[in-house]
């Protein structure tokens, strides 16, 4: 991030901060639908679960940080069309708690529309809990402006809490680079479900870090799991490949104007997700991932470009690598999982290619085995 720019804003704010900073635990408020209810099946014995990076409303757009553009912004027409097309799919799913990455509620990079509202008002959830992890009234980079992006959980459940719970930052980079930076954190929602309480935390760690602060913050989402004592489902971006991985660099999506800069993919450690896979239950579990990339790729969750690109391999854009997770503890469970790639997975008729550069997990949640 140009410095001079920096110092330019700086002096040009007066005293008002351009970037907000949060406690190491903070409570978050709730929002709900006008009219929101509980539903009235008494303890459900499961629930369905799905979590999505929905790359901020963007669908294919190709913006400057992923090299392959040079888009900064988007105008509101656009925006409202690719929500549309999550609305949809999320319609399709219907799914009693959505997990979101990247959505955004005050952004001019999104035209300022407020997606927590959007989903809240467009599905059938009624509850949501949103934690910010990139909050600045102003970033110069590339004319971004004005930033407010997070994680939200959503239910048709009542939330009874929401928690922001801080993750180590970077320190691979500057002063000035690293306050106008994102800051990474756990959102930790507390939910009714019938006479049970149980517990959702979002995460998305570091994507672009070279001082292995993604295994920092991986350490972190391990100890907040082992202390949890409701039943739990952790889910959301790891930006982490499983354990076993066949491909693991060269991906098809890495553009080549992105070497050797602040956006080259840092390599992949494979074994850095094992202790997850150890000691809980995943939605996709290894054995189902398989052991040979052809096994493996039908459970790809990202692509930076979409199918009507050609990659750097010169191939198409599709899948090319698995980043989104969903965890519990036994003696909870999974049923009825999958990744939902393209359409007639689950039964969808939605394209999710189109729809942003990850694509949902999706599960069945028991929490009565």
């Amino acid at each position: 991030m140009p410095r001079t720019l920096l110092l330019l804003a700086l002096l040009c704010s007066g005293c008002e901060s351009l970037f907000t900073t949060w406690d190491e635990r903070e409570s978050f408020p709730i929002l709900a639908v006008d009219g929101a209810t509980q539903p009235t099946t008494p303890n459900p014995l499961r629930l369905r679960v799905m979590t999505w990076n929905i790359k901020y409303g963007a669908g294919r757009a190709n913006f400057w940080f992923d090299m392959w553009g040079d888009r900064t912004e988007m105008p509101l027409a656009e925006v409202e069309e690719n929500m549309q097309g999550l609305y949809d799919l999320i319609g399709e799913v219907d799914p009693d708690i959505l997990v979101t990455e990247e959505i955004e509620i005050n952004s001019r990079r999104s035209a300022y529309y407020d997606m927590v509202m959007g989903i809240l008002e467009n599905t059938d959830l009624q509850w949501a809990a949103y934690v910010p992890t990139w909050q600045s009234r102003y970033v110069p980079t590339e004319g971004l402006g004005r930033v407010n992006m997070g994680n939200c959980i959503f239910s048709k459940f009542r939330i009874i809490g929401n928690e922001r719970i801080a993750q180590v930052d970077r320190t691979d980079q500057d002063f000035l680079t690293a306050s106008f930076y994102l800051h990474r954190a756990v959102g930790r929602a507390e939910i009714e479900v019938g006479n049970d309480l149980v517990t959702v935390f979002s995460a998305h760690t570091e994507a672009y870090d070279r001082d292995r602060t993604n295994h920092k913050q991986q350490q972190q989402i391990l100890e907040l799991m082992r202390e949890e004592r409701n039943p739990f489902v952790m889910a959301g971006d790891l930006n982490a490949l499983p354990p076993g991985s066949i491909k693991t660099e060269k991906f098809n999506d890495e553009a080549p104007a992105s070497i050797g800069t602040e956006f080259e993919q840092p390599p992949y450690d494979p074994t850095d997700l094992q202790p997850f896979y150890d000691d809980y239950l995943e939605a996709i579990d290894l054995a189902r991932y398989g052991t040979s990339e052809a096994e493996q790729s039908r459970y790809y969750t990202h692509s930076v470009i979409g199918a009507d690109q050609m990659g750097a391999n010169n191939e198409p854009g599709f899948w090319n690598r698995r980043l989104d997770y969903m965890f519990t503890a036994a003696p909870q469970g999974w049923t009825a999982t999958d990744v939902l790639q393209q359409p007639g997975d689950a039964g969808i008729i939605s394209v999710p290619m189109d729809l942003s550069d990850h694509c949902p997990v999706i599960g069945t949640w028991e929490i009565q085995p």
